[in-house]
C-alpha cells in the first residue's frame, strides 16, 4: 500500500500474463483510469530464473497472475511456478492468483465453497493446485477461483461455437458438466475491486470464489449460444444434441460433474455481488454479428 503522502498515486500492478484473455481485458477495460499503472513483463522473463534482477528492479504494489489459467498445461509451467514462489517469498507485495473451479473433481451436488479441498486428478487441475499451494504459502496472498470464462476473443468457447453455427455444423457434446459461465469483463470488475480494497487497507486474504449467478449444463450453454445467435442470424438453425443422444452406444446414465462455485465469502468480505451472465452473452453475440465476425 502507498504511504499517506502518496495517497493519490496510482496503484502499480505487476501483471503476469498480459497477453492472455484476462490480462488483455484488464488492460483494455481499465484504459483511461488513472488509478492504475500497469507493469507488463514479457512471458520469457517470467520463465527465466536468470532474469530475477529485472523483476527486482520493478516497483509495484500488487501482483496479478493472469497467466496460470492459460499456461498450466504447458511443459514449462514449473518455471512459472518458480516465479510465483520467488515473488511470494520476497513478500514485496501481495499476489492475486487467478485459478479455476476445475481444481475440484465435481462430485459435490452443491456449489463448491472456499473451505472445500481441491481434489481433481486432471493434469490441468493438478498444476493449478500446486500453484495455489505456492501462492497460499504466503499469508498476504489471494487465490481467486472462477468459472467458465468467455470473452468473444481468441479461441474461447463462445467464439468456436459461433464459428460452427455459421458453418451450419450440428453440435454434439457430452452433457456431464454443470457450471456458471462468467464473462471475462465481469471477472475484471471483481479483480479490480479486490485490488483497490486491498490497496486501501482491506485485510482480506486467502481463497475466494467468483462466478456469475445461475448454473447451467454445458449443453444448456451451447443451446443458449444457438438461441441468441438466431436472434441476429435467421440462418443460425443448428441442432444441439447431448452425446448420449447422438451416439446410442454410450450409456444413458451420465454422472453430472459440478464446476460451480459458492460466492458468499467474496460478497461478505469485499461486497462483490454476482451478476447474471445471459445479458452479457447476448450483448457479446450481438457485437460479434454486427462486426461481421465470429471472433
Amino acid at each position: 500500500m502507498n504511504n499517506i503522502q502518496d495517497i493519490n498515486a496510482p496503484i502499480r500492478i505487476l501483471l503476469l500474463g498480459s497477453n492472455t484473455e484476462v490480462g488483455s481485458s484488464l488492460l483494455s477495460l481499465s484504459a483511461g483510469r488513472n488509478e492504475f499503472e500497469w507493469l507488463c513483463p514479457e512471458e520469457s522473463l517470467l520463465l527465466d530464473v536468470t532474469r530475477r534482477a529485472e523483476l527486482d528492479a520493478m516497483s509495484f504494489d500488487v501482483v496479478i497472475d493472469a497467466l496460470s489459467l492459460r499456461h498450466a498445461l504447458q511443459s514449462d509451467y514449473t518455471k512459472f511456478q518458480s516465479t510465483l514462489r520467488y515473488l511470494s517469498e520476497q513478500g514485496r507485495a501481495s499476489l492475486i492468483m487467478l485459478s479455476s473451479a476445475r481444481v475440484f473433481s465435481g462430485s459435490k451436488d452443491v456449489p463448491y465453497s472456499e473451505v472445500d479441498v481441491p481434489d481433481s486428478s486432471d493434469p490441468y487441475a493438478l498444476a493449478l493446485i500446486e500453484a495455489e499451494k505456492i501462492v497460499l504459502s504466503h499469508p498476504e496472498n489471494i487465490v481467486l477461483r472462477t468459472g467458465w470464462l468467455f470473452s468473444g476473443k481468441g479461441d474461447d468457447f463462445v467464439c468456436r461455437t459461433l464459428g460452427l453455427i455459421q458453418d451450419g455444423v450440428n453440435l454434439a457434446y457430452k452433457d456431464d458438466l454443470i457450471g456458471s459461465p462468467t464473462p471475462v469483463s465481469d471477472l475484471v470488475r471483481v479483480i479490480l475491486s479486490v485490488v483497490k480494497q486491498g490497496h486501501y487497507g482491506a485485510k482480506n486474504k486467502g481463497v475466494y470464489h467468483y462466478c456469475c449467478a445461475e448454473e447451467i449444463s454445458w449443453v444448456g450453454l451451447v443451446e443458449a449460444i444457438v438461441a441468441t445467435s438466431s436472434q441476429f442470424d435467421p440462418k443460425a438453425q443448428v441442432e444441439v444434441e447431448a452425446i448420449s443422444d447422438a451416439f446410442p452406444e454410450v450409456p444413458d446414465m451420465v454422472v453430472m460433474k459440478r464446476q460451480s462455485l459458492s460466492c458468499r465469502k467474496i460478497f461478505n468480505h469485499f461486497g462483490v455481488k454476482q451478476r447474471p451472465w445471459r445479458s452479457k452473452l447476448r450483448n457479446l453475440v450481438k457485437e460479434l454479428y454486427q462486426a461481421g465476425s465470429s471472433c
